[in-house]
């Protein structure tokens, strides 16, 4: 495999970026980390490509910020930014698991935050965490901003709703409630620089009481085509008392909602199995980040 002739452009503003993709059209991409577009164009996944315009001198854009409604996270933000970042596993306990899980130390250094969202591979450790705490996207084409949820942004593997002039320009995290608890729970075949074979991520609300499910929202990663909201369990969980008979039964509506496939990483069956335990532990997690306890 051989990197294909590139061209790279580096603008100093936003707006410079986005007049560069529309002069550009579909010869370009952006450049944020690189981890996933020059390993793409190395191996030819992509084609038609000569520019990459890159958003490393854009100022703004590699920061974390505490603000009234929750956690803005710039798109050049790293992973080990966030994990050294000292308030946000404090306001999220729990979310530092999801970015330990990507790759090793060097690529954490390297990778963005949101180049792994844009980027929609179904194996994704951050896509199903964002969409269980109802993250947001904000998008800019230098003339204009909107915003969209993260479970609404992403359309297909490898595909977003971001065009072709438009830059993701930080993630939005709303805060949890005091009685709210986060989870992410992952299978890989190695402890390092492997991909997820199933994952779960898992948010669960109390009521006030700290006895009862108020709201749990969990979502599946890799056994899908997209970070998958589990709608059956919410439907079974809501307003319930948490025992380990619910949580199990909670894990096999999981399991029978996935949609994986069969690969050399693991069996579809193999993967649903996963899914059942996984959920369990990530319930299990998250109630008790919550505050909660599990009744026999």
């Amino acid at each position: 495999m051989q990197m294909p002739d590139i061209t790279v452009h580096e603008p100093s503003s936003l707006k410079e970026v986005c007049d560069q993709l529309r002069a550009l059209g579909d010869s370009s991409r952006i450049l944020a980390g690189g981890t996933d577009i020059l390993v793409d164009l190395k191996a030819n996944r992509i084609e038609g490509v000569d520019s990459l315009v890159s958003l490393r001198r854009v100022p703004g854009l590699k920061s974390i910020e505490k603000k009234d409604e929750g956690y803005f996270i710039g798109t050049l933000s790293t992973p080990n930014m966030a994990l050294k970042h000292q308030g946000l596993d404090a306001d999220f306990p729990g979310l530092s698991d999801a970015f330990l899980a990507i790759a090793a130390t060097s690529l954490r250094n390297m990778a963005t935050i949101g180049g792994n969202i844009t980027s929609c591979v179904p194996c994704s450790d951050l896509a199903p965490v964002f969409v269980a705490l109802n993250a947001r996207v904000s998008l800019n084409n230098g003339d204009s901003r909107r915003q969209l949820s993260v479970e609404d942004f992403i359309r297909a593997p490898r595909d977003n709703l971001c065009t072709h002039d438009e830059v993701l320009t930080h993630i939005t995290l709303p805060f949890l409630p005091p009685t709210a608890g986060l989870s992410y729970q992952t299978f890989q075949l190695r402890a390092a620089n492997a991909l997820a074979v199933a994952s779960v991520a898992c948010v669960v609300k109390l009521n006030a009481s700290l006895e009862t499910i108020d709201e749990a929202r969990i979502v599946l990663g890799a056994v899908a085509p997209i970070p998958l909201v589990v709608e059956g369990t919410s439907v079974l969980l809501n307003g319930k008392t948490p025992t380990d008979a619910l949580l199990s039964q909670a894990g096999v509506i999981a399991g029978q909602e996935s949609k994986p496939i069969s690969d050399l990483r693991g069996s579809a069956q193999y993967r649903r199995e996963l899914i059942e335990v996984l959920t369990r532990r990530s319930l299990l997690e998250a109630i008790t980040r919550a505050g909660g306890r599990i009744n026999e």
